[in-house]
């Protein structure tokens, strides 16, 4: 029994058929055999099951609106601001789906993007295996990737150096001396963060001088969580010099813990985030960070669907040097 609203994920999988083949009768293009478009018919009348109505619009607009897949829309949402704008198309913002870090929830969503007829598919920050990657790369020849690389000719991607980010955040915990860092990092390791936190050991692992450095996981890297993580070890953090986190998110909830336990930022403590999201600059005082340039790498996609194969481009890390250091 279904207790949830019904999607068409869930009329395709009661009718046996792919998502695609629902999409079809729903918009009635393409050919479909008969028994199954009754079949599909009768789920969809037994369930009351109502097609959304944006994404039908989609179908007749599919020369101008594009889909695009995000593991979860907390960070970097304002990004997709004004995307149709920069793909010439109407004022019809693109079909967004996100994951939850899920690679059979990644699945679903390019298969749905797909049946709606994009004309191209961006996937964010994919966390699907090379050979599923290379699956659809080969069935899906407008499907293009951020910040994931593939060993493969007809792979599109534009890609960022997070090797080299987590060198500079490393650099810049380094700048003014200390003995004692602190490294707080997600358990949901992806192949960007991955290379961000071998930057930062490294780095700190070569530095000459002595330095101890502890490593701390998350099971989320947000505000809630990290600023409890502080707290639950404010010992360990009234010894450090310095701290570096995973995004500016958990770097905003440890600002806000140091300075409930009366330490002052960065005159006993530095922080370092990364990202350059918004909230890196509402924190007090306001957070050094190494900027992530994820509108120019989605823009870069943006303007190149339809237009053939995207130039190979890696963009490079750049520091926000701010009041937390």
């Amino acid at each position: 029994m279904i207790t949830h609203p019904v999607t068409i994920k869930d009329i395709a999988k009661l009718a046996n058929v792919s998502i695609a083949t629902v999409s079809r009768v729903i918009n009635e293009n393409g050919k479909v055999k008969s028994s199954t478009k009754t079949k599909i018919q009768q789920l969809i009348d037994s369930l009351n099951f109502k097609p959304n109505a944006y994404a039908r619009d989609l179908v007749k607009s599919r020369a101008s609106s594009i889909g695009v897949i995000y593991p979860h829309f907390s960070f970097d949402c304002h990004e997709f601001n004004g995307l149709s704008q920069a793909n010439n198309g109407p004022p019809l913002p693109p079909y967004l789906a996100q994951t939850a870090h899920s690679e059979d929830e990644e699945k679903a969503r390019i298969e749905e993007l797909d049946a709606l007829g994009c004309p191209g598919i961006v996937l964010c920050h994919s966390r699907s295996s090379a050979q599923k990657l290379n699956y659809w790369v080969k069935k899906l020849p407008y499907l293009y990737c951020i910040d994931r690389q593939l060993a493969s000719s007809s792979f599109q991607s534009v890609n960022f150096n997070h090797l080299d980010a987590g060198i500079l955040q490393a650099e810049e915990a380094l700048r003014n001396g200390g003995r004692f860092g602190i490294v707080v990092y997600s358990v949901l390791f992806n192949h960007a963060s991955a290379q961000r936190f071998s930057g930062i050991i490294g780095t700190l692992s070569s530095h000459k001088g002595p330095l101890e450095v502890e490593t701390l996981s998350l099971t989320k890297s947000d505000i809630d969580s990290a600023f409890d993580l502080v707290t639950e070890n404010d010992a360990l953090f009234k010894r450090a010099d310095f701290i570096i986190t995973e995004n500016d998110f958990a770097a905003y909830g440890v600002i806000n813990a140091l300075k409930t336990m009366g330490l002052r930022i960065p005159h006993e403590i530095s922080v370092i985030g990364f990202g350059n999201h918004m909230i890196s600059t509402l924190s007090y005082p306001k957070l050094t960070t190494v900027q992530y340039p994820f509108n120019q790498m989605l823009n870069e996609v943006v303007y190149r669907i339809g237009k053939g194969k995207i130039r190979t481009r890696d963009f490079r890390p750049t520091l926000v040097k701010r009041q937390s250091s």
